[in-house]
């Protein structure tokens, strides 16, 4: 896919397009530290993503996507920021961002986020296809590739918290995707449900979750020690844990407090997670 990448500072336009190279995530159509100049270069070269700062000179980051928008709407807009605020972030979820990369930059959450979008982004084309060729006839397989980019989309928000690679993580996914087509928050019966389509037990269900969910409250905890908290724990993890959790969970890392450490929720979670679902769409 071709990528554009606008930041006032020249070298975070170079660290991004050292780890897009290098990594092998597309081509670099253009780079801009003027973001009034990048509007107009943005919609003559119609990239398949932005990589966008959000505190630029000028005009900042949620109003150029804003302009752009209005031009090439099938672009996708990655916002890069170290901005916390979440009526800024808020807004520029609004304004059409998909996600959020924190600074300092992580080549780690860079990569991630990107090849989750661009699988987003071939899903969408995907469908679209169908839709628009078969409607009828396709309606069934339509939705399962829909499905498909909810699923990753959840997958870029477990990554996040260094989940992905746990047993449990399967059953969070099912759980997220009972809730998504109920429209109902996560209740006994949702955990039921999504047993059922696992062909496992309630309780095992659970507690694979509920393992995944503490390796993820680690994980921050540990981030957020190592003062590489960022979005992690402003944008994600803000989510699905609350204060007290992450901080009991820090105080044991530190040895300081109970070894059980922070408390998790499995309701918490999970409502928390279709909470960040809903915002990303």
């Amino acid at each position: 896919m071709r990528f554009y990448i606008v930041d006032d500072n020249i070298a975070v336009v170079k660290v991004l397009e050292n780890i897009i190279r290098t990594r092998e995530l597309g081509e670099i159509t253009g780079t801009s530290t003027d973001p009034e100049q990048a509007v107009r270069e943005i919609i003559l070269l119609k990239p398949d993503i932005v990589l966008v700062d959000l505190l630029m000179s000028g005009i900042d980051g949620v109003t150029l996507v804003t302009e752009a928008k209005k031009e090439v709407p099938e672009t996708a807009f990655v916002m890069i920021s170290k901005v916390s605020d979440k009526k800024m972030i808020q807004s520029a979820y609004e304004a059409g961002v998909e996600f959020f990369i924190q600074k300092p930059i992580s080549v780690i959450e860079v990569e991630k986020v990107i090849t989750g979008l661009q699988e987003k982004l071939k899903m969408k084309k995907i469908v679209a296809s169908i839709r628009n060729l078969f409607p009828d006839e396709a309606a069934e397989e339509a939705s399962a590739k829909a499905a498909s980019v909810d699923e990753n989309r959840i997958n870029v928000f477990l990554g996040m918290l260094g989940m992905l690679g746990e047993k449990g993580a399967r059953d969070i996914q099912t759980i997220a995707q009972c809730m998504i087509r109920t429209g109902r928050a996560f209740d006994r019966q949702v955990l039921e449900d999504a047993a059922g389509e696992m062909g496992d037990s309630v309780k095992n269900v659970e507690q694979r979750a509920r393992r995944a969910i503490k390796k993820g409250l680690t994980n921050t905890a540990n981030a957020a020690l190592d003062d590489y908290a960022g979005n992690i724990v402003d944008v994600y993890a803000g989510y699905v844990f609350d204060f007290k959790s992450l901080k009991d969970e820090m105080n044991t890392i530190e040895g300081k407090g109970s070894p059980a450490g922070g408390r998790v929720s499995l309701s918490r979670f999970m409502d928390g997670l279709i909470a960040y679902y809903n915002n990303v769409k």
